[in-house]
């Protein structure tokens, strides 16, 4: 298939190259031109524009970043590149799958993307071009390998025929594929992270528990975690979660469900332990 990816950065860049291994040809668009050079000098292809890009492609997967700014998802990045890419897809003569990969809040998609395209597209969702909501499960140190052994692909789709497309195109991966609505499809991604997130600052919690009484905290974790229902990630205690996507993502996620009403205590007390575990890190002479 003929694949452009709008946002070269860790996720856009894994997307790429692992469905370039694939034998997809892929074409690589960023706003920021040093990631393009330097695909280039890897001999991958790329474009200057969203309007090459989608141009040269059958499916366009959105890999732009949704950083958290006081507590806040930051949608000026997705909704610039939705923009772009719907004023590109007015010259498109066949369908087009615009396929969402950067985290989103639950009915942004529907809400928000989907509007956006229609409006400055001038085209109709579902019969002129197809939408997905194909949330990311990759860490920074080990994205690409992630994309090509994935545990699962999530393809959230608006109709059935943008659906089959990204399953095609996922298939070679050899992974079980779940076919859901939009909105179940981006909270999937929450709920993964807010479990991992948690996970964490539990271990954390029994890190400065274990250490007041004077025991092994890693000893007593490690020994816990072989019991198959727990697990080995995030069991060693000392750190908090950092990264691109843990700390970002649980703050928006709580913002979100305030703002629906409801009252996340168990998540405030996940990110009251991290923000701890920080503090006390950063603290000098003290350590946890």
């Amino acid at each position: 298939m003929k694949i452009s990816i709008i946002g070269s950065g860790v996720v856009g860049k894994a997307t790429g190259i692992g469905l370039h291994k694939h034998s997809n040809e892929v074409l690589f668009h960023d706003i920021v031109k040093e990631k393009l050079i330097m695909l280039r000098k890897q001999s991958y292809e790329v474009a200057e524009s969203i309007s090459e890009a989608v141009n040269n492609s059958t499916i366009s997967l959105v890999c732009v970043q949704t950083p958290t700014v006081n507590g806040q998802m930051d949608f000026s990045f997705v909704k610039k590149a939705t923009i772009d890419l719907a004023k590109a897809l007015r010259s498109k003569k066949e369908y087009h799958v615009v396929v969402i990969r950067s985290t989103v809040l639950p009915s942004t998609t529907r809400t928000l993307i989907i509007p956006l395209l229609e409006q400055h597209s001038k085209l109709r969702t579902g019969e002129d071009f197809g939408v997905c909501m194909n949330p990311e499960f990759l860490r920074k140190e080990s994205a690409l390998s992630d994309f090509l052994k994935p545990g699962r692909i999530v393809i959230g789709e608006l109709d059935k025929q943008s659906g089959d497309m990204l399953e095609m195109l996922y298939a070679p991966l050899k992974a079980p594929i779940f076919r859901t609505d939009l909105d179940t499809a981006e909270i999937i991604k929450y709920v993964t992270n807010a479990f991992l997130t948690t996970k964490i600052s539990f271990f954390n919690e029994m890190y400065t528990i274990c250490r007041s009484l004077g025991l092994d905290p890693n000893f007593i974790s490690e020994v816990a975690a072989l019991d198959p229902r727990i697990g080995n990630y995030g069991i060693h205690g000392g750190q908090p979660f950092e990264g691109s996507c843990l700390p970002k993502d649980l703050e928006a996620f709580i913002s979100f469900v305030k703002a629906n009403e409801h009252n996340p205590k168990l998540l405030d007390v996940v990110l009251y332990i991290n923000k701890k575990i920080a503090r006390m890190r950063t603290t000098k002479g003290e350590t946890p």
